[in-house]
């Protein structure tokens, strides 16, 4: 007797749920590729389905680790989870942070997706394991199957770093990639799904054909389909994502700082209502901008290009300055779009920047596209080729500085104009500037909500916080204060603010009055670091308040750290070993190893950039 069921001649779906009842996963997968080949004609892809072995032996255990820094690697691993279910395959998700390292020695079959923090350095949560594996204590793996993906973002020179050090170590060890390495870049999705699916190919045991992938791809689709069908008939729900975004209205833009600053700090609130998104504190808003159009006049300039030549971005054809202007990025250069462009203006300086990182990150840094087709002219470069040699322009996320409890239907931001001279030219921020130069009250900005499950308020309303920021990393604090009071929390909350003057600079300087006045904050220090001769930061604030800092730590306060991480997030973190090796009387070895093993409790916390 045949392992499949006839398939009766006209089907319907009562048909197909009967049939779908009880069957196993080899079955469905056989019946996903017979309906694909049945939609595309093509009887070879049934037949390799069919052909094929379809799943591993749910007794392989497939175990699926993540270093996430903001919670974008834990989602893709909870994805792989569910698709190996789907297969039938008996897997488990761990987060690094809680990995026993020693565990990898009984790995078989291993899916690692891992981020990179800053420049190459792993997020907290793999921080343990990263070292062990390149530690003398690591196990030889030859039983080891694995396959890594890296996430990042092409705009730090080292890219993916950290997915590239997990991924040559196992195989140094002895492990057997399952498939190479993906990196992928801010837009991770598609990158993601499709490792997933290899991934899982390979693990299965499978020699798929392109045709049979593109039918368990199908499957997958046709059942979430399906799926959303049944689960949304009544009462339909659109997701605003990186791909469909939310066109917020204006509702208010106010500039923050007094007049005299050398500073231009908005604050914006956009109108939410109908959307249905949702948010909690700690997370941010990812804007859409265009470029400003004296930008990309300068850019066809260098170009010797015509803003009317079409070009193909996909599917879509449109002149290339409207490409310029609203779908590629200009004001940023990167490693990857030096490395492309070097393709086609062969220039011996060029190539030696990029074979030299410590002359490479200078040369970009500050630089923008007209700067490189003005250094580097080439008469090898046509619009579509210059369309594709660029970034795609992405969004830029900026850290929530409201409350929806305290303002239902509203996000508000706290957003800095990034303005600055270099290389003989004005330049300024793609999005600060869009936001507050060619954004008015009325006009729509199109959004969506990124969510970072690693910079939230306590689980427990009774646990004390403390607040650190600077600049406009003073927004998710405006959050976490009005949440806190909404939801009448009983723990304490402490804000310290650093900005260069009292005067002009002491961002919402009233709200934090009121807050204070009403107890909705328990402590307040500030640190104008230009008021005085000898400058004055907040990490000068934490030595100075450094006994009732460990008081609180030692109550089981979190911690909290926003605003830039090169001139904030180092100095905090030396400061607060500082604190704790003067409080608690320890040697500068081991109050490092407390302040880190807050790092691991998750209660030190960053929302750094």
């Amino acid at each position: 007797m045949s392992a499949f069921p006839t398939l009766p001649p006209h089907l319907d779906e009562a048909h197909l749920r009967q049939l779908a009842t009880g069957l196993s996963a080899q079955q469905l997968v056989w019946l996903s590729g017979y309906f694909y080949g049945q939609a595309t004609s093509g009887g070879a892809a049934v037949a390799a389905v069919a052909a094929a072995p379809a799943v591993a032996t749910p007794a392989e255990k497939l175990t699926i680790i993540y270093g996430s820094h903001t919670g974008n690697g834990k989602k893709v691993a909870q994805q792989a989870f569910e698709a190996a279910k789907q297969r039938g395959l008996t897997a488990e998700v761990r987060d690094m942070n809680d990995y026993p390292a020693r565990q990898l020695a009984q790995e078989q079959n291993l899916l690692v997706v891992v981020s990179t923090h800053g420049e190459g350095e792993p997020p907290i949560a793999a921080e343990e394991l990263h070292q062990f594996l390149h530690g003398p204590r690591a196990p030889k793996l030859p039983k080891l199957r694995f396959a890594v993906l890296a996430l990042g973002d092409s705009s730090y020179l080292h890219f993916c770093q950290t997915g590239k050090e997990f991924d040559q170590r196992l195989a140094e060890l002895g492990g057997t990639r399952l498939l190479d390495r993906v990196d992928a870049d801010v837009d991770y999705q598609a990158a993601a799904t499709q490792w997933i699916e290899a991934a899982l190919n390979q693990l299965a045991g499978t020699a798929e054909t392109a045709a049979t992938a593109t039918a368990a791809a199908a499957a997958v689709t046709v059942g979430a389909t399906h799926s959303a069908i049944h689960t949304s008939t009544h009462s339909p729900i659109t997701e605003y994502t990186r791909e469909n975004l939310w066109p917020a209205r204006v509702l208010e833009s106010i500039q923050l700082n007094g007049r005299g600053s050398d500073k231009e700090t908005y604050h914006i609130e956009l109108d939410l209502a109908g959307s249905g998104l949702q948010y909690a504190p700690g997370d941010a808003l990812a804007v859409r901008s265009v470029n400003h159009d004296p930008l990309v006049e300068e850019v066809l300039r260098a170009a010797r290009l015509s803003d009317s030549a079409l070009v193909q971005l996909g599917a879509e054809s449109l002149p290339l300055a409207a490409a310029l202007a609203s779908r590629r990025e200009l004001t940023v250069l990167t490693r990857d779009v030096l490395e492309r462009y070097a393709a086609l203006a062969p220039h011996a300086e060029l190539r030696g920047l990029l074979a030299d990182t410590t002359r490479l990150q200078p040369y970009l840094y500050g630089r923008d596209v007209a700067d490189l087709l003005t250094d580097f002219p080439t008469d090898q470069l046509t619009a579509q080729t210059l369309a594709d040699t660029l970034r795609p322009l992405p969004t830029r996320a900026y850290s929530i500085a409201s409350s929806l409890l305290t303002h239902p239907d509203e996000v508000h931001l706290t957003v800095g104009a990034v303005r600055y001279e270099a290389h003989g030219r004005r330049k300024q921020g793609v999005c600060s500037s869009f936001l507050a130069d060619r954004v008015a009250v009325g006009d729509e900005v199109r959004v969506f909500v990124e969510h970072n499950e690693y910079f939230k308020l306590p689980a427990n309303p009774a646990t004390d916080i403390i607040m650190i920021g600077a600049g406009t990393g003073i927004a998710p604090f405006r959050a976490f204060v009005e949440e806190r009071v909404e939801l009448g929390a009983a723990g304490r909350n402490w804000l310290l603010f650093g900005n260069p003057h009292f005067t002009t600079d002491f961002l919402y300087q009233a709200e934090w009055q009121q807050h204070l006045k009403k107890g909705g904050l328990t402590k307040l220090d500030v640190a104008f670091s230009r008021d005085q001769a000898e400058k004055i930061y907040v990490q000068d604030r934490l030595l100075e308040n450094s006994r009732e800092v460990f008081g609180w730590l030692e109550n089981g306060a979190q911690l909290y750290v926003c605003g830039d991480k090169n001139r904030l997030g180092g100095a905090v973190q030396t400061a607060l070993a500082q604190v704790v090796q003067r409080e608690a009387g320890l040697s500068a070895e081991d109050a490092a190893a407390y302040v880190k093993n807050l790092r691991k409790q998750r209660r030190y916390l960053e929302d750094v950039y």
